[in-house]
């Protein structure tokens, strides 16, 4: 390479490229997500084997005569056939009873029900028999005469008397002259009216 003067300029060798470095990126990520996630499932699907294991650990093997004498003392008391079968034809008695009562009370709500589909049938045939009657009635019913309308000047004298007052009644003069207040006494800047 040469400068505008023509003198030669050592630039020296040609950059070399740095070789990429590879990582795992998303696709890495992805697989150890899906390998930790493998490793859960089956660990999930397996608990009571896993756990057996660990229990198995963490405890050393006993002799197989300690685990039997566990096992004797927990277990339920032995029931004969006798008594199997005097449990098992008193359970069915009960039941047997259950079921009479059940059936009593089947045909009892029956009955009940049929005493209620009467009764409406007749309360139907009672409302029909009445609005038949009230229609006859006002068919068969004579129309009344036309009746005279009072005039104004006959409508007191029929008015039965009214009794006296027994207190004397305010006259429009007693009331205050002026701005009243909405309850009724009068506004500071009014004057008493005279009495």
């Amino acid at each position: 390479m040469a400068d505008t003067y023509g003198n030669e300029i050592n630039v020296g060798p040609p950059p070399v490229t740095l070789r990429k470095r590879r990582s795992f990126g998303a696709v890495g990520i992805l697989a150890v997500l899906l390998i930790v996630g493998a490793a859960g499932g089956l660990v999930w699907l397996n608990l009571d084997t896993v756990t057996d294991m660990l229990h198995g650990a963490a405890n050393p093997v006993s002799a197989p005569g300690e685990n039997a004498e566990v096992l004797a003392s927990a277990a339920e008391p032995a029931v004969n056939a006798a008594e199997f079968t005097a449990f098992q034809q008193q359970t069915g008695s009960a039941i047997q009873t259950a079921n009479d009562l059940l059936n009593a009370q089947k045909v009892e709500l029956k009955r009940l029900s049929d005493q209620v589909q009467g009764l409406t049938g007749q309360l139907a045939n009672l409302t029909a028999k009445l609005d038949q009657m009230q229609q006859g009635r006002a068919a068969a019913a004579p129309t009344p005469a036309p009746v005279a309308v009072p005039t104004a000047a006959a409508a007191p004298a029929a008015a039965s008397p009214r009794p006296a007052p027994t207190a004397p009644r305010k006259r429009a003069a007693d009331r205050p002259a002026g701005a009243v207040s909405v309850g009724g006494a009068p506004l500071g800047g009014a004057a008493p009216a005279p009495r």
